[in-house]
């Protein structure tokens, strides 16, 4: 599998994790993918009376529907992480609480039928097959009632950033301001943005126009 993790989000989620150098995995109860959401869920009740949250990363390139679904509105980006420099944070991640992490499986309703029992260790990662272009990745925290609280921080090294990919959708005059003001917070005075190509993109336009290049000379 790819290298890097994708993470789908915005402007506000990406000065979280910078001005406090960490991941902040939510409650999946407000998830569009209820299905999803239930596997989470169940999982919480099996393993006692607590919380669970999770975080969700893409792997792969870019496609239309992670910026459409996930940040297709002006303020979207992506933050692009090393793979292993992440997870190696997450792994020395000292807690009471379970933090697992893994690629989710996809699978239609036969497969889960046939999964019999489903393995616990498997339920919080379980997602039908329609959603397999997602290419996820997920890290999923449990904690028990006593620490519940509306999320789950981990904290994370600077380092473990590749760049940051400002939507298609965001304007430019956004993305200038963007990075003025990210380069005043310490330790991100060399960190790498790119702009997203996928909807606008130059070679593409060259190529359509050389291919057009017999009208235009007639």
């Amino acid at each position: 599998m790819s290298s890097w993790l994708r993470r789908y989000t915005n402007v506000l989620s990406l000065l979280d994790l910078l001005q406090h150098q960490r991941l902040t995995l939510l409650d999946p109860s407000s998830w569009f993918d209820q299905n999803d959401a239930l596997g989470l869920r169940r999982y919480a009740d099996i393993r006692g009376e607590g919380s669970v949250y999770a975080l969700c990363f893409a792997e792969g390139y870019e496609k239309a529907h992670h910026w459409q679904i996930f940040a297709g509105h002006s303020h979207g980006l992506a933050i692009v992480f090393d793979k292993d420099e992440l997870l190696e944070n997450v792994d020395n991640y000292n807690s009471h609480d379970e933090v697992i992490h893994r690629e989710v499986i996809y699978a239609n309703l036969k497969q889960v039928r046939q999964r019999d029992p489903i393995a616990i260790s498997d339920l919080p990662f379980l997602k039908r097959d329609t959603f397999r272009d997602e290419a996820e990745y997920r890290i999923v925290a449990w904690e028990e009632k006593f620490f519940a609280s509306e999320s789950y921080r981990i904290p994370i090294s600077l380092r473990s950033i590749s760049r940051i990919v400002l939507g298609p959708s965001m304007p430019d005059s956004l993305g200038i301001a963007l990075k003025e003001t990210i380069s005043r917070i310490g330790g991100c005075e060399e960190l790498n943005f790119t702009k997203s190509r996928l909807v606008n993109n130059e070679s593409w336009s060259d190529a359509i126009k050389y291919g057009l290049r017999k009208y235009e000379s007639d």
